[in-house]
């Protein structure tokens, strides 16, 4: 890590007492004059350990006096935090370390919290992901920096850092309880990658190098996700529409920049992606909700990822014999003419019937039993027809219809029967608009 870019930073060095924590500071106290950053330190004592754990922190307060480094400490009662929040030990520790750390930022203590991560670790987090089934998101490990915390030690190894401490004199505290194999961490720091770098030497190195690796595709793959979005008009609502990817670590990606970017940080799982990704194979309108009041519908352009918006109830009008003034169906309105002509927020298609064999027909909405005989195609159900347009669910009860009895002629805004087209024989000429009303009912 180039110290250098920290220049009239001010860095916290989070200190257990421990070799790693203790070698970091003092490296840090080193280069602080000759890179331009001023240096702190901040103590966590999670009474856990009774005396031993008062002891790690005076001994961190009188190496920061040595050092002439300031220091803040945290204290709490972690294992009465743990079985209040019905949760592990070690989350308990976690969390209230960055709840101390976060604190360091927003009170304007720190602009960065340094943080001992060696080379072990990394691996460490690593092989504890893989193992869990992580994405090559997951698997690019911790790296060098992560918003406001930074890991200046990430590149060396334990017995870089133990050499270190020996040069320069160091003492340093000794946690037992980081030799208890009943933590998963323990297990495998003490336990499979000894036995790894064993079998398979420079394991460790090989794989925090595949983090870095890992982390620059990652890289790559979120820009390429990120020309995917587009963000949707006010008018439609908030959120966006993402372009149609069979690519799934593009289409993933996609999404999860668009849930990151209405709120949704934690709360998704990989069954959301899946379930998105699937939708594209669903008719258009189809729907899934996803967390925070967030959803995903298949669109006819791509898939919309959007908050959900409060319906306005629509009281459907009663049926209405088929003229050339049209017909308010509520959520929309169905505007004819005998010539082509300009009329904007259009819904679907602009249909061209045969005006006269309209005659006798009615407008109004769906109802059992009704059939159309496609233009250019076979006799089927309206349902099996509104399923093969892919015509959103949401929308197929508010659709008008032209239609004499069960027999649909016009779907308004989709499709006209075979029954209705043009010919030469044509005189009557009917252009056929649907313009919705209600873009949010």
């Amino acid at each position: 890590m180039d110290l250098q870019n920290f220049a009239e930073k001010r860095i916290c060095v989070a200190i257990s007492g421990g070799v790693d924590s203790v070698v970091l500071l003092h490296y840090l106290k080193s280069q602080a004059t000759a890179c331009g950053f001023n240096l702190l330190a901040a103590h966590c004592e999670h009474g856990i350990r009774g005396e031993n754990s008062l002891a790690d922190m005076r001994f961190v307060q009188d190496f920061c006096e040595e050092l002439g480094v300031p220091l803040v400490v945290f204290r709490a009662d972690c294992p009465a935090l743990a079985k209040a929040k019905k949760c592990s030990l070690e989350t308990a520790a976690r969390e209230f370390r960055r709840e101390c750390f976060a604190s360091l930022i927003t009170d304007g203590k720190a602009d960065f919290v340094a943080t001992a991560h060696h080379l072990l670790d990394e691996a460490e987090t690593v092989l504890f992901r893989l193992a869990r089934g992580c994405s090559l998101t997951g698997a690019k490990g911790m790296g060098e920096q992560d918003g406001c915390i930074i890991r200046p030690l990430l590149g060396w190894s334990k017995e870089e850092i133990l050499a270190y401490a020996e040069k320069n004199g160091l003492a340093y505290r000794v946690d037992e309880s980081n030799l208890e194999r009943e933590f998963t961490r323990n297990k495998l720091r003490l336990e499979v990658l000894p036995r790894l770098n064993e079998a398979v030497p420079g394991a460790s190195r090989n794989l925090a190098a595949f983090a870095r690796r890992a982390a620059e595709d990652d890289e790559v793959l979120y820009d390429l996700a990120k020309g995917m979005l587009l963000p949707l008009p006010e008018i439609i609502g908030e959120g966006f529409l993402i372009a149609f990817s069979k690519k799934a670590p593009l289409f993933n990606r996609a999404c999860l920049l668009a849930l990151k970017e209405l709120g949704v940080e934690k709360d998704y799982t990989s069954a959301h992606l899946n379930a998105i990704f699937a939708l594209q194979n669903s008719e258009k309108g189809a729907k899934i909700d996803l967390p925070r009041g967030i959803e995903a519908e298949q669109g006819k352009l791509g898939m919309f990822i959007r908050r959900k918006r409060e319906k306005i109830s629509v009281q459907k009008p009663q049926p209405k014999t088929f003229d050339f003034l049209g017909f308010d169906g509520g959520r929309y309105e169905v505007i004819l003419s005998n010539e082509p002509m300009d009329c904007p927020d259009l819904w679907g298609q602009v249909l061209r019937a045969d005006g006269d064999k309209l005659d006798g027909a009615q407008f109004r909405f769906r109802q059992d039993g009704d059939e159309i005989k496609r233009f250019g195609g076979g006799t089927k159900s309206l349902k099996k027809f509104f399923n093969e347009e892919k015509v959103p669910v949401e929308e197929r009860e508010y659709i008008p219809l032209i239609a004499k009895g069960n027999e649909v002629l016009v779907v308004c805004g989709v499709e006209i029967s075979e029954k209705v087209k043009v010919c030469e024989s044509t005189k009557n000429t009917a252009y056929i608009y649907l313009k919705k009303i209600l873009s949010n009912a």
